[in-house]
């Protein structure tokens, strides 16, 4: 099935660099497809935000943010992958092909190794211009496998990463390569090394306005969040501190409006690499909707003068809260990497090494940004946190997390970790009278390969 869409693929690449380019571009000898050359036509393979700033949806519709504000609104929803998903069912597809949490993470992959087979056939070493393309492609294959691997592979656990199963990890562009899946291990390695890599490639800045372009700081700010999800936090927190010592702008939240649907737009400061969550699911997502509200339990944990609560949200004609537009400036998700997670894993990675004191300032500097002193009456002056117990300190940090990174794809990821050191996280759902319940570490936490791909492709399906 990866072959199919790669050579569905191979076509597109060849009439977009046909019409992107000024000039005739030569021809492949043995077939009618356009192979794109010069920087400018690389360029624009990887600028196709389409294809390389997507990420997939169907984490956060499994994930506990929200909840259904009744059985007759799931019921409705367009997909019933939405609708299956959401309550962790066994076969989520529902004969549902062409699933886009599959297909478009290995479209980006297709694009990026492309670039990277191409620019293997030349002599770049001193061409600066195509050295950065070579990071950026590096970091879209790293940044895509990383997002594969949260949804169809089980959380990393050391003890049994070397067994785990991966996603098939296709390194090349040849469309008739069949692979099967390689390990959580050797994912995560291949992860690591291109990310890397493609750190010592990538120009040192963000770019203002084409944020979705790769930089230095979005390779260090990738592996920190890679490293975290491992529970490696000694490297974690290494790498938050490269992204920190180039990038550490936070946004005040008193200097935004609190009423726009979209404040916080793509090219606001805190963002490092802009991507976005692909609306298949569109019923859970920004706007004023009927369908959804935010859990209770998360709201509650917002002070009536913390700024998210108003910027983060809206109500609809219910009463519920819904999301407003964060980071996009439309209806789709934000999911790419900014300023404040890094600051909360750098929090994270103190807290667990025993430095409360430390944790709680990073926390503080975060939080503080997000504070309206005249929200209350009388006027409240943010009260900087703060513990007593490294373990304190961590649940602080854990719940920051929750309420600043909501809706963005993380919380998952974070259930799935967290899960695996034993923080015994049960998640449910309720329609109507009915309880869906997804217990800690269940194998349902790792989502089924598409049911057209095992069967094209002989790929190992997930045990559910």
């Amino acid at each position: 099935m990866i072959a199919i869409y790669m050579k569905k693929m191979m076509i597109i690449l060849g009439i977009f660099a046909l019409l992107g380019c000024k000039k005739k571009l030569d021809l492949k000898p043995d077939s009618r497809i356009i192979v794109p050359k010069s920087a400018n036509d690389l360029q624009l393979i990887l600028d196709n935000t389409g294809v390389m700033n997507v990420t997939p949806n169907i984490g956060h519709v499994s994930a506990d943010e929200y909840f259904f504000s009744s059985l007759q609104a799931w019921q409705s929803t367009y997909s019933p992958v939405t609708r299956t998903a959401s309550v962790w069912q066994k076969d989520i597809y529902a004969g549902v092909t062409q699933v886009g949490d599959w297909r478009r993470p290995y479209s980006t992959i297709y694009y990026a190794n492309t670039v990277l087979d191409i620019l293997a056939t030349q002599d770049i070493s001193n061409d600066n211009e195509k050295q950065i393309l070579k990071g950026r492609a590096l970091f879209a294959r790293a940044y895509t496998y990383y997002n594969l691997v949260s949804i169809f592979s089980k959380a990393y656990d050391p003890l049994t990463a070397s067994q785990d199963l991966g996603v098939p990890l296709k390194l090349n562009a040849n469309i008739d390569e069949i692979l099967q899946r390689g390990t959580l291990e050797q994912c995560y390695n291949q992860i690591i090394l291109d990310a890397k890599a493609s750190g010592d490639l990538l120009q040192q800045d963000i770019i203002s306005n084409k944020r979705s372009r790769p930089s230095k700081v979005a390779a260090f700010a990738l592996l920190a969040r890679v490293y975290l999800s491992m529970g490696k936090f000694t490297e974690a927190e290494a790498y938050a501190d490269k992204t920190l010592s180039l990038y550490s702008t936070l946004t005040d939240y008193n200097l935004i409006s609190k009423t726009v649907n979209a404040a916080l737009s793509f090219n606001s400061e805190e963002v490092i690499y802009f991507t976005y969550q692909y609306p298949d699911y569109f019923e859970l997502g920004v706007g004023l909707r009927t369908t959804y509200g935010i859990v209770p339990e998360l709201i509650n944990l917002y002070n009536p003068s913390d700024l998210r609560l108003p910027i983060y949200f809206q109500k609809n004609t219910l009463g519920n809260y819904n999301i407003r537009s964060l980071y996009t400036g439309n209806s789709a998700l934000f999911s790419g990497l900014a300023t404040d997670e890094i600051y909360l894993i750098k929090a994270e990675c103190l807290a667990r090494r025993g430095e409360t004191l430390q944790s709680m300032s990073y926390l503080n500097q975060l939080g503080i940004k997000r504070w309206d002193p005249k929200a209350t009456s009388p006027s409240k002056p943010y009260e900087n946190l703060t513990a007593n117990t490294p373990e304190i300190a961590l649940d602080k940090v854990l719940i920051e997390r929750r309420k600043e990174l909501v809706f963005r794809g993380i919380r998952w990821t974070d259930l799935k970790r967290l899960n695996v050191e034993g923080r015994n996280i049960t998640i449910t759902r309720k329609l109507n009278d009915q309880i869906f319940t997804l217990e800690p570490n269940s194998p349902r936490y790792v989502l089924p390969i598409p049911d057209d791909e095992v069967a094209l492709s002989g790929v190992a399906q997930n045990v559910r």
